[in-house]
């Protein structure tokens, strides 16, 4: 009786488990590559560029490149000098140890700025993202209608794929048909209420 039992459970076990199966057979599961889309986009490639530009204005406006040039010209200098020479002995000529020191301020100089300059980026480039997620995800709602997904994965965390299951061609045709540019960006983005400012860490594309 007991095995009679127990066969049961088992089949019951094995038929519930073919019809959770089936049933996840028929789900239709898509990806989309989010890395992709910012890349190919136009808007995508606009960001980056607009990026890369306002790196290159703020190098040159904090006299980056210029102070690079010059800390590697000094280096090159200053190495058949001190490469051979203990600290102690650095101190102990006078000239040499002014040389070293200017040399140690102007890298410190370098270090500053440049970080500075980066946090910079970095705050332009969070902003940039935030706005950019904000009009994938339509486009990546809208693709999703149209092929009839049940679900979309970011592709960055499912560990395989086929090509047909990928829509982030269909995504980026999208993105470039409905916000094909920096200004569009701009447009699509939720408007504060009349007479309400927008918060301070609100993204500002552009």
């Amino acid at each position: 009786m007991k095995l009679r039992n127990l066969a049961l459970v088992a089949a019951l076990l094995v038929g519930g488990a073919n019809m959770a199966g089936a049933a996840f057979a028929q789900t239709k599961i898509f990806v989309v590559n989010e890395d992709k889309v910012r890349r190919d986009s136009k808007v995508g490639k606009e960001i980056n560029q607009n990026l890369v530009t306002n790196a290159n204005a703020g190098a040159d406006q904090l006299g980056l490149k210029q102070l690079k040039t010059e800390i590697d010209t000094e280096v090159t200098r200053l190495k058949p000098q001190t490469e051979s020479l203990t600290p102690e002995a650095i101190n102990a000529n006078p000239t040499l140890k002014a040389q070293v020191e200017a040399l140690g301020k102007k890298q410190q100089e370098y270090y500053q700025k440049a970080g500075a300059l980066n946090n910079g980026l970095e705050r332009a480039d969070n902003g940039l993202s935030q706005a950019f997620l904000f009009v994938m995800g339509p486009a990546v709602n809208q693709v999703a209608k149209d092929v009839g997904a049940d679900i979309v994965l970011d592709a960055s965390s499912a560990w395989y794929t086929k090509d047909a299951t990928d829509i982030s061609a269909k995504v980026i045709a999208r993105l470039d048909a409905t916000v094909p540019n920096l200004q569009a960006l701009k447009d699509a983005m939720p408007k504060p209420p009349a007479g309400t400012a927008a918060p301070a860490n609100a993204p500002k594309p552009g």
